[in-house]
C-alpha cells in the first residue's frame, strides 16, 4: 500500500488493498492472545511463594499487542485502502498511524527487552517498582495523548480540507501550526519524554554496578564462576538449588 500511486500496475493496488484490509484479522487475534497470556499469568501467580519478577516486562509486551492492534490495525486500516489513501497520504493521519504503529510496536518491544534485562541484572536493593511503573504508564499514556490530542484530530481536519479545498490546501503550514491542537500535544509529549528518564537512570545504574562490581573469588584467590540465575525446587528427595 506504500506504492499505490507510484506508477505501478493495477494489480499492485489490488493486492495492496486486499492485504491491507486483511491485516486487521491477525492483529486482532494477537491482541486477544496477549490478553489471554496476561490472564493466565495472573491466575498462576495467585498463591505463589514469590512475586513474578518480570511483571512490567510482560506488561510492556502486552502493550505491544495493544498498539499493534490500534496503530497498525485500526489507524492503518483508516488510510491503507486506495479509495481513502488517495486523499490521506501525506496528511497527519499518516503520521498518526506511523507514531502509534512504530513506537507502539517496536518501541514498546525494545522497552520490554530493556526492562527484562535490567530486572534480571538488578540486585533487590537497586530495583524500583515505582520507577518502572511510572515509565510504563507515562510512555503509554503520553503516546495516547499525543495521538488523541494532536495527530488524529488534526488529521481529520486535514482530510475535510482535502475534500473541500484540495490536497494542496491541506498541506499548507497553517495546519502544521494549528494553534489549539499544537499546544494540546504538549502534555502528551512531556509525559512521554518524562517516562523515559526513570528507566534510563535505573538501567544505567544497574549496568554500571554490574560492570564495576568485583568478581567473587574463593579462598585461594581464584575467580568463581557465578550462575546466571538460581532455580529453587520444592524441598524433598532430589531437590537442588542453583544452576
Amino acid at each position: 500500500h506504500h506504492c499505490y500511486f507510484s506508477g505501478g500496475p493495477a494489480v499492485e493496488m489490488a493486492l495492496g488493498a486486499f492485504f491491507s484490509a486483511g491485516e486487521v484479522i491477525p492483529l486482532t487475534l494477537l491482541t486477544v492472545e496477549a490478553w489471554s497470556f496476561l490472564q493466565l499469568g495472573s491466575r498462576q501467580q495467585v498463591g505463589a511463594a514469590a512475586a513474578f519478577p518480570h511483571r512490567w516486562a510482560v506488561l510492556f509486551l502486552a502493550s505491544v499487542g495493544f498498539w499493534n492492534f490500534l496503530g497498525a490495525g485500526v489507524f492503518g486500516f483508516l488510510i491503507n485502502l486506495p479509495v481513502v489513501s488517495y486523499y490521506q497520504i501525506g496528511t497527519l493521519l499518516t503520521s498518526n498511524h506511523g507514531h502509534a504503529a512504530f513506537m507502539g510496536v517496536y518501541g514498546m518491544l525494545a522497552l520490554a527487552l530493556l526492562v527484562f534485562c535490567t530486572r534480571y541484572l538488578a540486585r533487590p536493593e537497586d530495583w524500583s517498582e515505582g520507577l518502572i511503573r511510572y515509565t510504563f504508564w507515562a510512555t503509554n499514556l503520553g503516546l495516547m495523548l499525543m495521538i488523541l490530542g494532536h495527530l488524529f484530530p488534526l488529521g481529520v481536519l486535514q482530510l475535510g480540507d482535502v475534500v473541500t479545498h484540495g490536497y494542496w490546501h491541506a498541506r499548507t503550514e497553517w495546519f502544521k501550526n494549528y494553534p489549539l491542537l499544537s499546544w494540546a500535544r504538549l502534555p502528551g509529549d512531556l509525559l512521554f519524554i518524562s517516562g523515559s528518564a526513570p528507566l534510563a537512570w535505573l538501567s544505567t545504574k544497574v549496568a554500571l554496578r554490574t560492570r564495576l562490581a568485583p568478581a567473587p573469588v574463593d579462598a585461594s584467590g581464584a575467580s568463581i564462576e557465578t550462575s546466571l540465575y538460581t532455580e529453587v525446587l520444592p524441598a524433598g528427595p532430589g531437590a537442588r538449588e542453583g544452576i
